[in-house]
């Protein structure tokens, strides 16, 4: 079943082969051998290419969920006294990855060597069931979904800030509803395509007018410094660049609640080491905070 897995993902009974360290021969005769014991065909195979059948792409993903709680059994067992070990693959949004995980990545080694992480910095909605992924960080509400679990792990608030050179030049924003007056500069979603819209205490949101509109937070964050206008940033992000003195936060008695983070993970009865290891290590990072 395992050599099903890797050749349906790399493709070649070659390549598949090597993950697994065997012999090409003895993947395609293990294969062989599960398809007698099914009756039925997994794989199209041609002299240059390998390619999964209706049934062998059913087959997997049925079988590809139950190999991994096997291998999250077998680690739980194995390892319930042992340090924890093994490839940990984590999704996480650009901007947090950067501020905030990468930084601490060096105390995780640290305290964990024998984990070895693989970060994708990406902010999709990942499917963790069918993709390579153990846990995601996302901000934000997330949908109900039986098949994850989502551990919450900091509270970030939303930040409206503006360089003091802007500020300087321009009136300074008393409510919500003086931002049409200004230069805003929105962060357009990448995946939607759309702008985000702003939010505030009491529920008020409005679309910020202005621009640059940019799919990149940290370029955003970089234009607002410059001092080409008004914007609003995830708290971690903005919080150095107040401290400093670079942003300078304005309706802050407007601030809306605050958005939470979360990792999520495949909600399994046996969860991998690996994974508790590093949520419960990101419980214990502090986020970058501006103050209040």
């Amino acid at each position: 079943m395992t050599a099903v897995i890797q050749v349906a993902e790399h493709g070649t009974f070659a390549a598949a082969a090597k993950v697994l360290e065997m012999s090409t021969s003895a993947i395609s005769k293990a294969i062989a051998r599960l398809e007698d014991d099914l009756n039925v065909k997994l794989f199209h195979r041609t002299t240059r290419s390998v390619s999964l059948t209706p049934e062998g792409e059913r087959f997997v993903l049925g079988i590809k969920p139950l190999l991994m709680e096997i291998d999250a059994l077998s680690m739980e067992v194995s390892d319930y006294r042992a340090a924890p070990k093994g490839l940990l693959r984590i999704s996480a949004p650009d901007a947090f990855a950067r501020n905030v995980l990468a930084p601490s990545l060096s105390q995780f080694r640290t305290l964990y060597p024998d984990i070895q992480v693989d970060l994708s910095l990406d902010d999709r909605d990942v499917d963790l069931a069918g993709e390579p992924i153990d846990v995601a960080i996302r901000t934000g509400a997330l949908p109900d979904n039986a098949t994850l679990v989502a551990r919450k792990l900091y509270s970030d608030p939303l930040i409206t800030c503006a360089a003091p050179a802007y500020l300087n030049s321009n009136d300074i924003p008393k409510h919500p509803q003086d931002l049409a007056k200004h230069n805003c500069l929105p962060f357009r979603n990448r995946r939607t395509g759309r702008t985000v819209p702003w939010l505030f205490a009491d529920d008020v949101r409005m679309n910020p007018s202005g621009g640059p509109r940019i799919n990149d937070i940290e370029a955003v964050c970089r234009v607002a410094v410059a001092g080409v206008g008004i914007t609003q940033l995830p708290g971690h992000l903005a919080a150095g660049l107040i401290k400093t003195g670079m942003l300078q936060e304005i309706l802050d008695t407007h601030r809306p609640p605050d958005v939470p983070v979360s990792a999520i993970y495949l909600n399994r009865r046996f969860v991998s080491p690996r994974i508790r290891s590093f949520i419960d290590f990101m419980l214990t990072v502090k986020l970058p905070m501006p103050s209040a």
